[in-house]
């Protein structure tokens, strides 16, 4: 007895949805001026008014989801094909920019290499003269070097 019921409600829904549809796909709508003077547009013929019929013209094909989705590059294809594409150009852009910091880290590392264990380092200046560099500074920017290292690289 419940089952059977179910069943009703359930086909009643079915028919109204297949009902609401069929009327949503005709391409009609229909206007009118109510007493107020204001024009009401509608799908549904009201019985007791003096309409005019116009066709609905046709819309943009429904995007189906996020309507800020960037449109693909290929017309033919899928939504599918188009996630996986982007996927792998961002994957290949995060290897190249992981390549490039394991880079910058290894010169940071060998330039820690080259200034902890020395005390006397030497470099040329913007005039082209070889001067030293005095422990205060060689210490501060191995501590530079180190933080740098310790922010950006893995262990």
């Amino acid at each position: 007895m419940i089952q059977s019921r179910l069943f009703i409600v359930i086909a009643a829904f079915a028919a109204c949805f297949v009902a609401v549809s069929a009327a949503a796909q005709n391409g009609k709508m229909y206007s009118y001026t109510d007493e107020n003077g204001t024009v009401v547009f509608t799908e549904k013929a009201p019985a007791d008014r003096n309409i005019q019929s116009q066709a609905i013209p046709p819309g943009p094909p429904p995007q189906g989801g996020n309507p800020y989705a960037q449109a693909s590059a290929e017309p033919g294809m899928s939504a599918g094909q188009a996630k996986r594409e982007e996927i792998a150009r961002n994957s290949q852009q995060s290897q190249a920019a992981r390549a490039q910091m394991d880079a910058q880290c290894a010169a940071w590392q060998s330039e820690v290499e080259r200034l902890e264990p020395h005390r006397r380092q030497y470099f040329t200046n913007d005039k082209g003269e070889t001067e030293r560099m005095d422990d205060e500074k060689r210490v501060a920017q191995v501590a530079d070097l180190k933080q740098k290292i310790a922010n950006n690289c893995k262990a």
